[in-house]
């Protein structure tokens, strides 16, 4: 697999840290993005991601109709539960403003909704396959 690969690690605990419901972005598609979560978990990673497709693809088809997006947010929420914790669902909300009338707006989203690729993939069940353990000197 290639091509989207993130990492996340330990870091420096001298370094200063950035608090994740202050986060500015720069934005592949337009100049910043910015991200709020109460604290960076699992859960909320989760919820981004669908809240990210969601913004990006938005964005995108947007461009490729010639209008112009003035105001945009999606947010993403749902609950865990049980032993392992398990998703109980995701729901979002979006807020648009934009150069375009309502209608082409609502059509807009409702066209990106049937084709996002993240909620599309949680819906359908992707799989999520382990590599490798490597074990590190203490």
């Amino acid at each position: 697999m290639a091509g989207f690969d993130v990492n996340i690690r330990l870091g420096d605990p001298s370094s200063e840290g950035i608090d994740p419901a202050k986060l500015t972005l720069s934005h592949h598609l337009t100049e910043r993005a910015e991200v709020r979560a109460e604290v960076m978990s699992g859960g909320h990673l989760l919820h981004l991601a669908v809240a990210g497709c969601l913004f990006n693809d938005i964005l995108r088809e947007a461009g490729a109709r010639g209008i112009g997006v003035t105001q945009l947010e999606v947010s993403a929420d749902g609950g865990f539960e049980g032993d392992p914790l398990l998703s109980t669902g995701i729901g979002y909300s979006i807020q648009i403003g934009g150069d375009a009338p309502d209608e082409k707006l609502r059509k807009l989203v409702a066209d990106v909704e049937e084709r996002a690729a993240i909620p599309l993939s949680i819906e359908r069940g992707t799989r999520v396959t382990a590599g490798p353990v490597e074990i590190k000197p203490g």
